[in-house]
């Protein structure tokens, strides 16, 4: 049975999320990406499961949708504060994820599969080599991204957005569109810059060692589109060998033709999920 549920992080942020509790030894927990939502992709892997008896779990996090409106405990009190990937605060995302892997944890389910899209690929590795998570069987990640220099891409958001920190308007929104359809304000933009924590996957660096990638020792599968917009001039297969040559836990699936959110592609990338999932191949 699907049911929208809603738990509160450490911060006392209200989390809504899409459950369906269909068995009580497999679930399956799923992240958006930036400025993501249950759209869709999520929607399809959400059917798909429920078809195949595995539980699921969307999680909404801070970064939900463009500009969203959450609840925040304040005294006592749910005052609603502006979320989304326009205001998302990076170093924060921990709170929302801890959130939700100790929802699963007092669901107490045997087996736990992750499965992440875009940017959500870059947080989970970072948050696993911080928590311990334990059930976790084997992690799934749609579309993982190298963002090292993406600020790059946008060289009047990065003069204003400077001006604005030192004006104290942090959250003033940026002329350009982040990635073509985001509204992003100055400290979000910024917190994607070349130090960010989140820069754990590099296809461009040839001397890049994907250190946190392997520390997780969990198994991780990567389904990605040959036309990925974000790989822009670069071979998805040339980065996920990359990425193979140098993680023994890693292997990898890529779909032809498709892009960013597997749009025309579901049917397959679901049936590779079940298979990763039900059959463990």
């Amino acid at each position: 049975m699907e049911s929208v549920i809603r738990i509160k992080n450490a911060d006392n942020v209200i989390l809504k999320g899409v459950y369906s509790k269909i068995n009580k030894k497999d679930c399956c927990i799923y992240f958006h990406g930036f400025a993501g939502c249950y759209d869709s992709l999520a929607k399809s892997v959400h059917e798909k499961l429920k078809q195949n008896k595995i539980s699921f779990l969307f999680g909404y996090t801070q970064g939900y949708g463009i500009i969203y409106p959450m609840k925040k405990e304040i005294n006592g009190l749910a005052q609603e504060i502006n979320c989304g990937g326009c205001y998302e605060y990076l170093d924060n995302y921990s709170c929302d994820y801890d959130a939700w892997f100790n929802f699963l944890k007092e669901e107490k389910y045997e087996n736990i599969y992750v499965i992440t899209h875009s940017l959500a690929c870059n947080k989970i590795i970072d948050y696993l080599n911080k928590n311990k998570v334990t059930n976790i069987k084997k992690i799934i990640m749609l579309a993982p991204q190298d963002l090292t220099q993406i600020i790059y891409q946008y060289p009047l958001n990065i003069n204003k957005a400077l001006e604005n920190l030192k004006s104290n308007k942090s959250e003033e929104i940026l002329p350009e569109k982040f990635l073509g359809f985001c509204d992003i304000c100055s400290r979000t933009f910024l917190s994607f810059s070349p130090e960010c924590k989140l820069h754990n996957i590099q296809y461009k660096n040839l001397n890049f060692k994907f250190e946190k990638l392997n520390n997780i020792k969990i198994p991780v599968f990567a389904i990605i589109g040959q036309k990925d917009e974000g790989l822009k001039q670069y071979n998805a297969k040339e980065c996920m060998e990359f990425v193979k040559k140098n993680v023994p836990l890693f292997d990898y699936k890529i779909i032809k033709n498709a892009k960013h959110t597997f749009k025309n592609n579901l049917d397959e990338l679901n049936n590779i999920i079940i298979n990763k999932i039900i059959r463990r191949v």
